[in-house]
């Protein structure tokens, strides 16, 4: 992961110093001090990178005011005093993960962790984590609030799911009736349908959840850029907002570039190990020279078709440009976890 990071005293820079060492996990992105606080948050925001501020919470709010615009696009923004005393997740907590985030760093540092969504405060069924757990789009975000709102207020929800989705939890939370019915209802409060030919009518349901069916494999030369590989992606795969992870080698794992296109979607990125990749089953494209490089004679679908899971078939075989490669697979949606809360 990466996390774009700022301070403004002596006791930021070595707090920050301390969350390096504590997670090394983390890619960070420190902003320089000569460099326009505003320019350095726009650039997190136009690829959806979470932003930690060390330093007082009004300078965060006022930072990022102009760039806030949709709470399923928007970068994850933290902000912790210079003691780190404190860590609070300000924006994009669910979706984007910063509640999460805020979690993984107070426990790091012992840190009090302070969050203020509503539905985690009360450890209610937050439904657009559960989505996020499921790798669920969520079609119209107006609904969300809807949803939590009932939730609040203990009132009981009603869930369609479409067949042909596997539903492997079967611990349904109790705010939750399933209607058990083959064929759409004539409402549910939380519909959760397949995305071929859905199109959302308010008095079908509150919320509509379509499964992300994909999962791009990529490979690229070190150094490919953000830009380039958003844009070789875009150009060759029209489905970006069903997209479920992009997935690669582990020789790519700290490539900022992949890194920063799968955080841009808010998506994981997976990666995996030669000796797995040469386990994929399926009929692949052959490359002596990403075997002499990798190990294996072929990365992008090898590694689509892995983080699709079993079963999975690739729906776009390897496409390459200037030192890119692109696959797809898709996966088989299912209901792996109805918890709907952070882990």
């Amino acid at each position: 992961m990466i996390v774009c990071a700022c301070f403004f005293t002596e006791n930021g820079k070595l707090l920050l110093s301390r969350l390096k060492s504590k997670m090394p996990e983390i890619t960070w992105l420190v902003r320089n001090a000569d460099e326009n606080l505003k320019d350095w948050a726009k650039f997190a925001f136009d690829r959806h990178l979470p932003l930690l501020f060390i330093g007082a919470a009004g300078i965060a709010v006022r930072t990022i005011a102009d760039f806030v615009s949709s709470k399923l696009e928007d970068s994850p923004v933290l902000v912790m005093d210079e003691k780190g005393q404190f860590v609070i997740p300000l924006l994009s907590g669910h979706v984007g993960g910063a509640n999460e985030l805020a979690a993984l760093i107070s426990s790091r540092i012992n840190a009090r962790n302070v969050v203020t969504t509503a539905t985690d405060v009360e450890q209610k069924f937050a439904v657009d984590v559960f989505a996020k757990n499921n790798g669920l789009k969520i079609v119209n975000k107006d609904g969300i609030k809807q949803i939590s709102a009932k939730v609040l207020k203990n009132e009981k929800l009603t869930v369609w799911v479409n067949p042909e989705i596997c539903i492997k939890d079967k611990n349904v939370p109790e705010c939750l009736s399933l209607i058990m019915e083959k064929t759409k209802p004539a409402y549910a409060d939380i519909l959760i349908d397949l995305p071929r030919s859905v199109q959302l009518k308010e008095k079908d349901c509150t919320l509509l959840l379509v499964p992300r069916l994909y999962c791009a494999g990529i490979g690229c030369k070190k150094g490919k850029s953000f830009e380039d590989l958003r844009t070789f992606l875009e150009a060759n795969f029209n489905k970006t907002e069903l997209l479920y992870a992009v997935s690669s080698i582990d020789l790519k794992q700290n490539e900022i570039g992949l890194m920063t296109l799968a955080q841009y979607y808010h998506l994981p990125f997976v990666t995996f190990s030669t000796e797995e990749l040469k386990l994929a089953q399926g009929s692949f494209s052959e490359s002596e020279f990403v075997e002499k490089t990798t190990g294996v004679s072929n990365v992008c679908e090898r590694a689509a078709v892995l983080c699709a899971g079993a079963g999975a078939g690739l729906v776009l075989a390897k496409t390459a440009q200037d030192g890119m490669t692109l696959a797809v697979a898709e996966r088989k949606p299912l209901i792996a976890d109805w918890g709907g809360h952070l882990k």
